[in-house]
C-alpha cells in the first residue's frame, strides 16, 4: 500500500511538473484538445486554429511516445488513416485534412511501402486490416484515430477535424 501511494504521488508530481511547461518549452507537439476539436469558442468569439505552431514530424513523434508505436508504425498508421480519408472525402476536403499533417504524402507512401496499404481503403474494416498489417493492435488503433483527429483539430481547427472525424462515426 505504501509503495502504491509513493508511486501515485510521484506520478502526480511528474504530471504537474510536465503541465507547467508549454509545448514550445519542451519542443513537443501540442497536446490534443477536446475543447478545440469540439468547436469551443475562445475569448475572441471563435476558435482560432494554431496553424504553423507544430513542427514537421511532430505528430508521428507524439504518437510513438504516447502509444508506444515505433516511428515507422506511427508514420504508416497516419498514412493508412490518410489513405482512407483520401478515398472517402471529396478532394477539397481531403486537401484540408492532409495540409494539417506535416509530410502527409510521405506518410501515405510509408503505409504503402510497409504493406499496410495495398489498395484503396473504402471503409473502417479496410483501415483496421491495414493497421493489423502494420502490427498495430485494435486497442492501439482505437487510440491512434482520435489522436490524429485531435491533432488535426489543434492544427487546422474544428471544421477540418470534423471532416476526418465524420469518417469514423
Amino acid at each position: 500500500m505504501r509503495n502504491a501511494l509513493i508511486a501515485y504521488s510521484l506520478a502526480c508530481a511528474l504530471t504537474l511538473v510536465g503541465c507547467g511547461k508549454s509545448s514550445s518549452d519542451t519542443g513537443a507537439a501540442p497536446a490534443p484538445s477536446d475543447s478545440v476539436a469540439a468547436g469551443a469558442v475562445g475569448a475572441a468569439g471563435a476558435a482560432a486554429p494554431d496553424v504553423g505552431a507544430v513542427p514537421a514530424g511532430s505528430l508521428t513523434d507524439m504518437l510513438s511516445t504516447q502509444l508506444g508505436l515505433s516511428p515507422d508504425q506511427s508514420k504508416a498508421g497516419v498514412g493508412a488513416i490518410l489513405a482512407y480519408a483520401e478515398g472517402a472525402l471529396p478532394s477539397a476536403d481531403f486537401q484540408k485534412v492532409s495540409a494539417a499533417i506535416p509530410g502527409a504524402g510521405d506518410n501515405i507512401q510509408a503505409a504503402k511501402a510497409s504493406g499496410g496499404v495495398t489498395g484503396p481503403i473504402t471503409d473502417t474494416a479496410g483501415l483496421n486490416a491495414a493497421f493489423g498489417k502494420l502490427g498495430i493492435s485494435p486497442e492501439i488503433a482505437n487510440q491512434l484515430v482520435p489522436a490524429v483527429t485531435d491533432y488535426v483539430g489543434k492544427v487546422a481547427g474544428p471544421d477540418t477535424a470534423n471532416l476526418l472525424k465524420g469518417l469514423f462515426h
